[in-house]
Parts: C-alpha cells; sequence; structure tokens
C-alpha cells in the first residue's frame, strides 16, 4: 500500500469510504483540516468518512523519539518531506489550473476575432445595400445635406441568417418594378394633381355606412378575421376565424367561391395579379374597371402554418377559384403576408423566426430568411418571432414586426438588415400592425390591442407622429394608409379616419356592432371597406341625403 498523497508506504495507513484511496493518516488528517475535501478527487472529505486499515495489530508502538537522538532527526526529515509533497501536490494542481484557463482564454480570443471579422464584414455589406437603396427613400427629394436627407444606417446586416438569396432574373424584375413605380410617384408629386373621382378631406368628413354585408363565413366560431379589395374595387377577398376563406362579387352582393382547406383561424388575405399596375391602372374607375378584372390569384395565410394560394379559374359571370399551391416550410403560425408590386411574387412570416418570398406562378420558395446568428444584445432586443410583414411600395425594401416589438427594415434582394425601430408607447407589445404610405417616406405601426399608432418617418429614422386613442374602451385592431397617402385608418373599437402629417381626426364612425378586425381602402373612390368580429363587412363613403 501506497499513501496517495506522499507515495510512500503509510505508517498508520486509512482508506477514504468514498474513493477507495490510501492515505497517511498523519497527513490526510491535516490536509482535511486545512480544505475540507479529498485531495485527489476534490470531493468533501471528514475525518469520519476515514476507515483504519490495521495490518498487523501485534505490533507494538515505536517510541517516541528524543530530538537529540537519530531518530528524532529522521522524524524532522519526515516532517520536512511531508511538508514538500504537500506543496508539490498543489503546484501540480495549480499547474493543470492554469493549463486549462489558459485553454478556454486562447480559444475565447479566437472565438472574438472571428466574431469581429464577421461583423465588419456585414457592417461592409449592410453600408454597400444601403447605397443601393438610398434613393427608394426620397434622399433625392429634398436639398442634400439637410436633415430629410438622412441615411438610414443600423450597423451590421443579417445575410448570415439567409439562404442562397434572389436569382438575377427575380432581383432585375424587383429593379424595374422599383425604377417604374418610384419615377411615377416623383412625376405625381410634382403634378400635384387631384385624382378624379376620388374623396378629399372634405369627402372623409361627410362618410357614412354606405352598404353592408351580413352575416359572413360560419358562427362556429364566428368573425371576419381578414380582408382585402381588388384593384377595381368590385371583388372582396375574406378570411374568417371558421377558418374558410371567401370571394364575393359586391355588385350582385354575392359569394363566388367559397375557399376551404385551412384547419385554423384566417390570418390575413391577399389579392395578387400577376402583374404591376401603373398609376392609370390604379386610379381612377374607367381604366380601373377596364384593365384589372377578376384577381388571378387569392391568397390566405393560416395560424396552421401554412399559405393557401388559390388560382382564378374562370372569367366574367363564372368567376370561380381552385387551390393551386400550398406553400409550407413553418413550424409556427403565419402572420404576415404581403405581395410584391410585381404581382408574381409574396412574401410570408411567422412566428417561428423565419420569413419567405415565393413565386405565385409555380408555388416555388424564391428566399428564405432565418434569424441573424450572433447578433449583439441591442440588435436582437424584441426578437424574431414575427407578427406582420409588408412591401414597401416600390418593392425594394420590406418591413417585418415581431411579437417583441421590433419593427426591422430589409433590403429584399440581399436580405439584409439596414435599420431597426423600436414601438416606443409599448415596447414589449406586438408590432403585429404595419401600413407603409403610398409615397414610401412613412411608416405606420401599432400592437393589435393597444392606444396608440406610431408613424416613422422612414428617412429622419425617428417618429414623426402618434396617434392616441385616449377614451376608455378605445384600441387598435388595423392601419391602413389610403393609396394617395393623404388619409390613415385605424380600426378596432370603431373605425376612425386621420388626415395625414396633421393627424387630424376627420371621422369616427361606429356602426359596428363588434371588434373591427381589418379595414381596406376602395381605390377607385377612396371609400373605406371594414370587416369584424360581428360577421359583417361594411363600406362607408359619402352618403346621399335626400336634400342631395
Amino acid at each position: 500500500m501506497f499513501c496517495a498523497i506522499s507515495g510512500e508506504p503509510p505508517k498508520v495507513p486509512v482508506v477514504s469510504r468514498k474513493s477507495g484511496l490510501v492515505y497517511e493518516e498523519r497527513l490526510i488528517k491535516e490536509y482535511i483540516s486545512r480544505n475540507g475535501k479529498d485531495p485527489v478527487t476534490d470531493e468533501e472529505l471528514s475525518e469520519d468518512d476515514l476507515v483504519e486499515v490495521k495490518a498487523n495489530p501485534k505490533t507494538a508502538a515505536p517510541r517516541p523519539p528524543n530530538h537529540s537522538s537519530v531518530p528524532s532527526l529522521l522524524a524532522s526529515l519526515q516532517n520536512e518531506y511531508d511538508g514538500v509533497m504537500f506543496e508539490m501536490f498543489e503546484l501540480k494542481k495549480a499547474y493543470d489550473n492554469v493549463r486549462q484557463e489558459l485553454a478556454h482564454a486562447l480559444y475565447a480570443n479566437d472565438a472574438a476575432n472571428r466574431v469581429v471579422a464577421r461583423l465588419m464584414w456585414e457592417r461592409d455589406e449592410a453600408r454597400s445595400a444601403l447605397a443601393n437603396i438610398k434613393g427608394t427613400l426620397g434622399a433625392g427629394v429634398g436639398t442634400a445635406g439637410t436633415a430629410e436627407d438622412a441615411e438610414m444606417v443600423d450597423g451590421a446586416g443579417a445575410r448570415n441568417g439567409a439562404e442562397a438569396g434572389l436569382s438575377e432574373t427575380v432581383v432585375a424584375k424587383i429593379d424595374s418594378t422599383h425604377q417604374r413605380l418610384s419615377s411615377q410617384r416623383m412625376a405625381r408629386r410634382k403634378r400635384k394633381a387631384a385624382i378624379p373621382g376620388y374623396a378629399i378631406a372634405g369627402d372623409v368628413k361627410a362618410f357614412g355606412q354606405s352598404s353592408v354585408l351580413s352575416s359572413m363565413h360560419s358562427t362556429k366560431p364566428p368573425g371576419v378575421s381578414a380582408l382585402d379589395i381588388s384593384i377595381d374595387g368590385k371583388y372582396l377577398l375574406t378570411g374568417g376565424n371558421d377558418k374558410q376563406v371567401q370571394i364575393l362579387d359586391r355588385t350582385t352582393e354575392k359569394t363566388v367561391a367559397t375557399l376551404k382547406g385551412h384547419s385554423k383561424k384566417i390570418t390575413r388575405v391577399a389579392f395578387a395579379y400577376g402583374a404591376p399596375f401603373d398609376d392609370d391602372d390604379i386610379f381612377g374607375p374607367p381604366l380601373a374597371q377596364s384593365k384589372a378584372g377578376a384577381p388571378k390569384w387569392a391568397i390566405s395565410a393560416s395560424e396552421d402554418n401554412t399559405v393557401r394560394v388559390w388560382s382564378l379559374q374562370g372569367e366574367g359571370a363564372k368567376v370561380s377559384y381552385a387551390l393551386a399551391h400550398t406553400l409550407t416550410g413553418y413550424s409556427a403560425a403565419v402572420t404576415g403576408l404581403s405581395v410584391h408590386p410585381c404581382g408574381d411574387i409574396v412574401a410570408s412570416a411567422s412566428k417561428d423566426g423565419t420569413w419567405a418570398v415565393h413565386d405565385l406562378t409555380t408555388g416555388a420558395r424564391l428566399l428564405h430568411v432565418e434569424a441573424p446568428v450572433g447578433e449583439s444584445a441591442e440588435e436582437a432586443e424584441g426578437g424574431y418571432s414575427y407578427a406582420s410583414f409588408a412591401f414597401h411600395p416600390d418593392g425594394l425594401l420590406a418591413a417585418s414586426g415581431t411579437e417583441g416589438g421590433a419593427i426591422r427594415i430589409w433590403d429584399l434582394k440581399t436580405a439584409t438588415k439596414v435599420s431597426t425601430f423600436r414601438l416606443g408607447s409599448s415596447p414589449d407589445g406586438p408590432a403585429g400592425l404595419l401600413a407603409f404610405s403610398e409615397n414610401g417616406f412613412n411608416l405606420a405601426a401599432a400592437s393589435p390591442g393597444s392606444k396608440s399608432v406610431q408613424i416613422y418617418d422612414l428617412r429622419k429614422q425617428a417618429v414623426s407622429g402618434t396617434i392616441s386613442l385616449d377614451e376608455e374602451g378605445d384600441f387598435v385592431k388595423a392601419i391602413a394608409y389610403d393609396p394617395s397617402a393623404a388619409f390613415l385608418a385605424v380600426a378596432g373599437s370603431d373605425v376612425r379616419v386621420y388626415a395625414n402629417k396633421t393627424w387630424e381626426l376627420l371621422i369616427k364612425l361606429e356602426d359596428n356592432a363588434a371588434e373591427v378586425a381589418d379595414v381596406v381602402w376602395d381605390r377607385t373612390d377612396g371609400a373605406v371597406i371594414t370587416a369584424g368580429l360581428d360577421r359583417s363587412v361594411r363600406r362607408f363613403a359619402v352618403v346621399a341625403t335626400a336634400d342631395q
């Protein structure tokens, strides 16, 4: 037997009950009194855990030596030797610990250098992307160097969270759409001409309920949860809590298609035409009605983690739709849906922290963006569980809102994050409502169920206005800019229309019998269309009186 501390045969051997190791009794007791642990295993150890080994119980104990004798000198040397053994043992342990700490420090330093290098690369990528989209945010409208020309710079991008980017063909389509629409928008601003037949502020103040479609969808559970309207104002697309999608012809007030297949509540719906529309196609009844026709696709997103694309099957009096594609790949509810201005691309976002872009013609996924890896705590604040998604009117940018109140602006072509905003009034609430102004300068955002709407100036990266609903019982459930960028509709406990920039309340409409879940604008005349949990779709416009 050998002592685990000194390496010598022990005079009074003892065994640890816990580790089974043999020690010299004198040495182990001294170590326990100092440290309270086993010197080899570092486990808690007391003298009660030691068992004496009696190899020869008949051996008589030696007489204590005199300090002047040889045995006394041997005992002194033994004590000195024991001290050296203790010190050597502790030095070995300290040496091993220092080696481990040094290895960890070198690894951490190498990892930090890699992170810094990647962040610098992402910063350069973001700056390059920012240079390409500067014109989209109106940097050329004012005088160079003024406050209105502020660039959108938001630190590192998020390209590392996206799969292979969009193809050159898709990027070319996005660029051409952006150039055409932005040039048309600038030309219209220079003309400053009113849209023929479209509502102005004076008309909005005289709005009243002009028609109502009741008993929409089924009663289990009741309510219309999502709404969209066709370019010509003829067709309505609704999604319900009953998991169904309906398309209605407003001229006959009849349902032309009931689309089934989702297994949970419908969260968003949208029409798509397969081609971009110019200003003359969008504004004004004559051209809109002659060129638009029935939408080529009806799109629905649901809490069942899917997006369904329904394609037009018949024209004229026999309009019908059938399922064309089911877009999957999400592991949580799809909460954001937006059709690109080019007309045949759709984006969707989910609570699982991803958003994707799909081709409506083929159903192919063109882009899939996951949450970035290695972001700072400040950048990651608000998380990446998405509650909304919207394309910029020019189609070069997109906005996403998260359950944590973060609103991020993305460059669509590179899937790079270029700016981040926060919901100032409710930082912990979901940014579930997003609406770009038609001129592309502003973004309205709100948290469903809150009492305020924030308007962000994309050029200055600041809040340019706040709409507050101060009355008891008021709340927001839907927001929408009108196509002329003159008004903002806010719906929820009721329906309100505000004048852009001044945020003057023009009209408050309280005809709803239950919560208003969605609101859209009729592009042909500026009427407001709402859908609610009372299973109704209501139209608000200038109502003719008996005197008229």
